[in-house]
């Protein structure tokens, strides 16, 4: 018999469970004095043995109906059809022959003739019952195990899916605005647009790199969110004020999803009115585990159409990467996001 991790969970299973199931089904027939207590620890073993042999009948009638697999109704009924041919018989023909055995050894026996006729025949039916009940426990199990696998991968195809679209999103929009943006710095500030157009080409340069990979080191990310804000400062000029203070060691050893600081950064540019008057001002702060990005609250008087895809994708790729929740904070005059930094 091949034996995989889930013959093992049920070897596993029997071994555990096989005295427990004998010393049910024999200890209240010592209670009652139906049988010596002389013969009590060899009873225990050898029903013991006998259960563990019917659980491995029924092991290999699970192999051989498909690892694991109920399939139909009628396959289940015709398991349990051939599991009470072969592992109750079995037990059935077992327990004759250790009554025999017993016998020859002078000793008496736990069913004796006192007993109903199908005495033997209802404890082999019984005890196979049991077995029965705890593999499609196990399988049951083992099923539901299978699903939540197969549900997290699903997932995960779907945060991948949807990280590919924010990237086929980012690029076209902010080159569309970027292009623009140097066009009226040519003419009005060539220094200012040769500056501009270096940081952009180290901004395309670091999210071409991060290629199809899910996570980045923070100093990339921090790099790439840094030199979007750079842009952004050329264009909004005082309007826009930005801070980070990541510890060097945290930035060299730490990981987040790609695109993630510069998403949080970009949503706040996005939803709030950017003014000399009243600048926007953007905190990237490290605490406890957690880069915090903040932003002031100066909300616009027309919102840009937005589908919301990129915080909502953010979500999902930390709950299937880290199994924990981007935490969201708002109030009257700030919004903030933190999320938890990654170890590769």
């Amino acid at each position: 018999m091949k034996i995989n991790s889930n013959n093992r969970k049920i070897l596993k299973v029997a071994l555990y469970t096989s005295p427990l199931i004998g010393i049910l089904s024999i200890t209240p027939l010592f209670i009652v004095r139906a049988a010596s207590y002389q013969i009590y620890p060899r009873s225990i073993l050898s029903i013991t043995l006998i259960i563990f042999l019917a659980w491995m009948i029924n092991l290999a009638i699970i192999n051989y109906w498909g690892k694991f697999e109920l399939r139909t109704n009628f396959y289940k009924i015709l398991r349990y059809f051939v599991s009470y041919l072969l592992s109750a018989s079995f037990i059935l023909v077992a327990m004759r022959m250790r009554k025999l055995i017993f016998a020859s050894l002078n000793a008496n026996c736990e069913i004796s003739q006192s007993h109903s006729p199908y005495a033997t025949v209802v404890m082999a039916i019984s005890l196979n019952t049991v077995i029965l009940i705890l593999l499609d426990l196990l399988m049951l199990r083992e099923k539901k195990v299978k699903i939540e696998i197969e549900n997290a991968r699903l997932k995960q195809k779907n945060s991948e899916a949807l990280y590919q679209q924010l990237k086929q999103q980012i690029h076209p929009h902010f080159l569309f605005n970027s292009l623009n943006t140097l066009k009226a710095l040519i003419n009005k500030s060539p220094d200012v647009a040769e500056d501009y157009l270096i940081t952009l080409s180290d901004f395309l340069r670091m999210s071409v790199s991060a290629g199809n990979d899910n996570i980045v080191k923070i100093e990339d990310e921090l790099k790439m969110c840094l030199d979007y804000l750079k842009m952004q400062k050329i264009r909004y000029g005082e309007a826009l004020q930005f801070y980070a203070s990541i510890p060097e060691e945290i930035a060299q050893t730490g990981f987040v999803p790609v695109f993630s600081l510069q998403l949080l950064s970009e949503n706040a540019i996005k939803h709030n009115a950017l003014t000399n008057e009243s600048p926007l001002q953007i905190k990237i702060e490290y605490n406890e585990g957690n880069i915090t990005v903040s932003n002031n609250l100066r909300p616009k008087l027309t919102t840009e159409t937005t589908t919301g895809t990129g915080l909502i994708n953010l979500a999902e790729r930390y709950k299937i990467l880290s199994g924990d929740e981007i935490l969201i904070h708002t109030t009257a005059e700030q919004f903030s996001v933190s999320i938890k930094v990654l170890k590769k």
